[in-house]
């Protein structure tokens, strides 16, 4: 019986999970150019190479993208490795909020060691915004909320993952 990516540990993501064009994210309207990048951290703060981060968003007016008619992959979603400095690198459009919240991208990440995929969120907003976010309310006065904002300079978003330790990113329970 042949083993499963979840049934193994890897490092295996580099060559079988390649996405050509993952790093770019497509959309049927127009939007606010922008970069997230950042980089994949251990509970050392030593970076992983050979790790998968995937993304999904939704469309710059707050929808559901549309699914992509005739392309490699669904409008909304992104998928690319991190290099052999553990850094990442999606181009996207500004995602739109779903009704008064703050603007988010959807993140996943599988890493060698990991049996399954941990997910979090990285916010594109300032933290008064995202402290108002209902899903985060368990966090409430916490500084950890801080490891869900990406940093803003222009159009690029620099949010570094940290996997455990200090400084941990928050992850959902799935």
């Amino acid at each position: 019986m042949l083993r499963t990516p979840s049934q193994t540990i890897g490092p295996f993501f580099h060559e079988a999970l390649r996405w050509a064009g993952g790093e770019r994210v497509r959309f049927a309207e127009p939007g606010e150019a922008i970069t997230l990048t950042g980089r994949l951290l251990d509970g050392a703060g030593e970076t992983l190479a050979d790790s998968l981060i995937e993304t999904w968003q939704l469309s710059p007016s707050g929808k559901i993208p549309a699914a992509g008619s005739g392309e490699t992959h669904p409008h909304g979603l992104g998928r690319v490795e991190t290099d052999k400095n553990g850094v990442y690198r999606i181009e996207t459009l500004m995602p739109g909020s779903s009704g008064s919240g703050p603007p988010f991208i959807d993140v996943m990440v599988f890493a060698r060691g990991l049996l399954k995929p941990l997910r979090t969120r990285v916010y594109l907003a300032d933290e008064a915004r995202v402290r108002a976010d209902p899903l985060l309310k368990p966090l409430a006065g916490s500084p950890r909320i801080g490891t869900l904002i990406a940093k803003r300079d222009g159009s690029v978003f620099h949010w570094d993952i940290r996997l455990q330790g200090v400084g941990e990113t928050v992850f959902f329970a799935t």
